[in-house]
């Protein structure tokens, strides 16, 4: 008979297995407490039945093996108990296989393009506008609360609500008035130029504008582009009304 706690190992690999696996760490990090035990008792009953099933494969195909692998595991002081190393085996198995696919995901793939696999499945609107301005090297336009503007790119792709800051490169900042036109104060290269003439030739410096922003205090966002900045904010012509002259 086979105790049920022994079916906890399993739940824990399965645990292991969103986790630590490139391929699905990024989702399980936007998921609930209650989501991730219920993902992994899902995983754990896909291991239990891929390994019941290879073990009834493998005693079709070759039916003294399984035997011969039981005597030989009887030195190993463990009580004898029903499916013990079937499950422990299933279980090994698939930490392996993590490890593998680990290996090989890195190898074949950027960093970059596994969390954007998972911005793209599970990420928010906010994400998905991140990972498109590092995909696309787009400028983004970003509104906090205060009223505060920001237009600039993202070199890194926000993994799905690790954290609820955001990290933008500015080239340009500004404010919104009262009548929420924009008003740019801020062109941060020519700052940096300014800077960098200032400098003696042999000083080296490493800049570094980046700013951090809470993903609460952001208002708007959309992706900038500046001619159609130029089309709205240009001033409009005059219109002139005809006078008549009096007899």
């Amino acid at each position: 008979m086979m105790p049920y706690n022994l079916l906890l190992l399993p739940v824990i690999v399965g645990y292991f297995i969103l986790i630590y696996s490139h391929y699905f760490r990024y989702n399980t990090q936007r998921l609930t407490q209650n989501r991730i035990i219920f993902e992994s008792v899902s995983v754990a009953l896909i291991i239990l039945t891929v390994g019941f099933l290879l073990r009834t494969i493998i005693e079709y195909l070759f039916p003294k093996l399984t035997s011969y692998l039981i005597l030989q595991l009887k030195i190993i002081p463990l009580n004898k108990v029903d499916y013990l190393w079937t499950i422990i085996f299933s279980c090994l198995i698939s930490i392996i296989l993590v490890l593998i696919t680990n290996a090989y995901l890195l190898w074949k793939f950027k960093k970059s393009q596994l969390i954007g696999w998972a911005v793209d499945k599970n990420g928010d609107e906010l994400e998905k506008l991140f990972k498109k301005s590092v995909n696309e090297a787009s400028f983004i336009q970003i509104t906090l609360k205060n009223d505060k503007v920001y237009i600039g790119y993202s070199e890194i792709i926000p993994i799905p609500q690790k954290t609820n800051y955001l990290t933008l490169t500015p080239i340009l900042s500004g404010y919104r008035d009262d009548k929420k036109q924009l008003h740019i104060t801020t062109d941060y290269f020519s700052v940096i130029d300014d800077f960098l003439n200032g400098l003696d030739n042999e000083e080296s410096v490493t800049l570094n504008t980046d700013v951090i922003i809470k993903q609460d205090e952001i208002l708007t966002a959309g992706i900038y582009e500046q001619a159609i900045f130029d089309k709205f904010n240009s001033p409009k012509p005059k219109s002139h009304k005809s006078t008549k002259t009096k007899k």
